[in-house]
């Protein structure tokens, strides 16, 4: 079985990568947290998601905000801790940093992409039948800086 991977400009020789398939995470909160973490060097967003597990730092949220309460912070309307995401997504950048040292990858190393996607959906056993369980597949690319398009001039 082959698995399509959600990067399509994946190179096997400047980049690594790191996936966890049906995670007991919120889908949401994982969008969010990936949106914050695209650019970040991998040493700088490992720090963050820690601080995010320990609420020490905020996860703003942009698209999924609704009744949702302000928090302290510049720039930041609404956001949350999202814990169990932030650990998730750690294991998988710590996963796809020693795969990139299992490559030979050399340099500063930062994060490309963080995508999350829909996951198998289960039952929850409980007394309440029908009720589903939350899963979500998480890929992480992490490689050399990308370089920047250059703006087009006039």
């Amino acid at each position: 079985m082959t698995y399509n991977y959600a990067f399509q400009n994946f190179d096997k020789n400047t980049m690594a990568r790191s996936h966890g398939a049906n995670l007991t995470i919120s889908l949401k909160k994982t969008v969010e947290t990936a949106k914050e973490l695209s650019g970040k060097k991998v040493s700088t967003a490992i720090n963050y998601l820690e601080r995010v597990a320990d609420l020490k730092a905020v996860v703003p949220y942009r698209k999924y905000r609704g009744e949702m309460g302000h928090k302290r912070g510049k720039g930041i309307d609404t956001g949350g801790f999202p814990v169990k995401v932030s650990n998730e997504i750690v294991t998988l950048l710590k996963s796809a940093q020693k795969n990139a040292d299992d490559l030979g990858l050399e340099g500063d190393l930062y994060v490309i992409s963080v995508s999350g996607r829909k996951g198998v959906s289960r039952y929850k056993p409980g007394r309440y039948s029908g009720r589903k369980a939350k899963a979500t597949s998480v890929e992480v690319i992490i490689g050399a800086k990308p370089a920047k398009k250059e703006a087009k001039k006039k």
